[in-house]
């Protein structure tokens, strides 16, 4: 690999490690209190406040490599997403804070499934307040896409389908396994430090066990995407008013997020979300004394970047 390739994967791994501690930490920050023991903080603590006060710039930069914006796409843009992060920061943080908060002490010890995975109604209620708050920038740009622009995304869609499938649908299934491994080595000492042989072995009798399906989850995946490329398309074409363009948006993101029309795929991905949840707290049980604090120390660093964050204005 030559000095350019190199630097290219760097700044594409900056760019995702950016995007994840943003959007991510933002959509689904107590999603990650589901699965509490595998990948809580799975960017690192450290970068959170940094990448907070950024938001508005790097939510931008990540939509541009969408759908290629105008400047004046751009500034529009800006505006809502200025308007979305004081929101967020002023409503949102100190949410999260108590959803976190109980699990502080009992990170020293062993969890349950049910304090764990009883989190899920706060978790969705979270995101559907996100989802909300979003719905006036989307639907902004959406009256004002162009064709060329519908393009674009599809074209982005395309590349990173080709590589959502090297990562989860090509190779051996012994491929596929060492990678999900890998994944879940990486956030799990990110919260508990070094792991031994016997969690890395419990890391993979999980894995074993868990239903993910790929195949499945891909389907969605492309399901998705069609139907965001419909909806755009039609508001592009139509050109409806703002309210009938923002309910179009509205349940586009439900269907993109938290209500998938479809019913089986509904109830693989709850299936998931318990089993995800009770691997969680199995392997968390697994820790050792000296792994939970850590994790107990790590989760505080994070609630500290938070009410710190809460407390400054930029």
């Amino acid at each position: 690999m030559n000095s350019k390739q190199i630097f290219s994967t760097s700044l594409k791994r900056l760019r995702v490690a950016l995007l994840n501690t943003k959007i991510k930490v933002l959509i689904l920050l107590c999603r990650v209190c589901v699965v509490l023991g595998m990948a809580l903080c799975i960017q690192g603590c450290s970068l959170l406040q940094t990448t907070y006060n950024q938001s508005v710039e790097i939510t931008e930069w990540w939509i541009d490599g969408y759908v290629d914006l105008n400047s004046k796409q751009k500034a529009t843009l800006r505006n809502d997403l200025v308007e979305i992060h004081n929101w967020h920061r002023t409503t949102q943080l100190a949410l999260y804070l108590d959803i976190l908060h109980p699990l502080d002490a009992k990170l020293q010890g062993n969890l349950n499934q049910e304090t764990v995975c009883g989190l899920e109604p706060d978790v969705k209620a979270r995101i559907a307040d996100l989802l909300v708050a979003f719905e006036p920038a989307l639907t902004h740009l959406a009256l004002h896409l162009k064709p060329g622009q519908l393009v674009y995304l599809q074209r982005k869609y395309d590349k990173n389908n080709k590589e959502w499938r090297a990562d989860w649908l090509e190779g051996s299934a012994e491929d596929r396994l060492e990678f999900r491994l890998k994944k879940d080595r990486e956030m799990g000492e990110r919260l508990y430090g070094k792991l031994t042989s016997a969690q890395l072995s419990l890391l993979q009798e999980l894995l074993l066990e868990s239903p993910f399906d790929s195949e499945r989850t891909y389907a969605e995946r492309l399901r998705r995407q069609a139907d965001s490329i419909q909806v755009l398309k039609t508001i592009s074409q139509e050109h409806p008013a703002y309210e009938e363009a923002r309910q179009s948006i509205h349940a586009l993101l439900l269907r993109s997020t938290l209500d998938s029309p479809d019913s089986s795929y509904q109830d693989y991905h709850m299936k998931a979300l318990r089993s995800q949840c009770a691997r969680a707290v199995r392997f968390h049980n697994s820790a050792s004394d000296k792994q939970k604090l850590r994790a107990f120390k790590t989760v505080q660093a994070f609630e500290q970047d938070l009410t710190e964050l809460m407390a400054k204005k930029n």
